[in-house]
């Protein structure tokens, strides 16, 4: 037997039952997989992301004051004094409870069972002050079953990170708006530059890591730029970063740099 021979023998006999165990735990996960993938976001939405829709309510509650003084482009909606609203990632519907009476909503989510969360869960009625008009599963880049001008304000909250084109998703929000209808956003975005913060949002987002077992979210994502080029009248933003000692303070270091602002068609 030659020294080759008997070097491959110690390795598979010093390592062979860790690289069977090691095979058997991959095949297990390769099995799993998609069944993780939901468990781990599922406990993100209702984890993290109620954490901090808690955390950024006051800048959400001034963002969203502007909602109470828009007339509908809708004669009918407009005679009732109601609006009406296209919320694209709705998630636990955290922002409803800022729309104003009445609103006539249509949610926009990946989620297959946002009807039965909103109309029949067991916190649908923090929602019964809206009318759900319509819910399209989806992640925004494809609205076409709304109709062009159809809607007097669109709204994403930390929603555009997620979707599959950002530029198609911003095309969609400035078509489906009437004249002078509003799109209120507040989103995540990436670290400075030079940053090890800005670094690891990056690998994490390159190697689809993040997006992965977050619904799809890319940490590395700074929207200002296409929503200023996306063809509106009008565009007012500024960035904030939040501040929190959550119990989940990695996914907070990740992503606690933000854009909030208004962008008028």
């Amino acid at each position: 037997m030659s020294n080759s021979d008997l070097w491959i023998r110690d390795i598979i006999t010093t390592y062979g039952l860790s690289l069977v165990i090691f095979i058997l735990i991959a095949v297990v996960i390769s099995r799993k997989w998609s069944y993780l993938q939901n468990r781990i976001y599922k406990a993100y939405l209702t984890g993290f992301e109620l954490e901090c829709a808690k955390v950024m309510a006051p800048y959400k509650r001034h963002l969203f004051q502007s909602l109470e003084h828009i007339v509908s482009n809708d004669n009918v909606l407009r005679s009732m004094g109601s609006i009406r609203l296209l919320e694209i990632g709705v998630k636990m519907g955290e922002n409803i409870q800022f729309y104003p009476d009445y609103t006539h909503l249509i949610g926009v989510d990946r989620n297959l069972k946002l009807a039965d969360y909103l109309i029949k869960g067991n916190r649908s009625c923090q929602f019964s002050h809206v009318i759900i008009e319509r819910l399209i599963i989806g992640d925004g880049s494809s609205l076409k079953e709304i109709p062009t001008g159809y809607v007097d304000v669109v709204v994403t909250t930390r929603s555009l990170c997620s979707v599959t084109s950002l530029k198609s998703t911003l095309q969609e929000i400035h078509r489906v708006l009437t004249p002078g209808g509003q799109y209120l956003f507040v989103e995540h975005i990436a670290e400075n530059e030079g940053t090890f913060v800005r670094w690891l949002q990056g690998m994490l987002s390159r190697t689809k890591i993040w997006p992965s077992l977050f619904g799809g979210c890319h940490l590395n994502v700074n929207p200002i730029v296409d929503i200023k080029n996306a063809g509106f009248n009008h565009v007012v933003w500024d960035t904030f970063t939040v501040e929190s000692y959550a119990s989940r303070s990695f996914h907070w270091i990740l992503s606690k740099q933000h854009v909030l602002g208004v962008a008028v068609r």
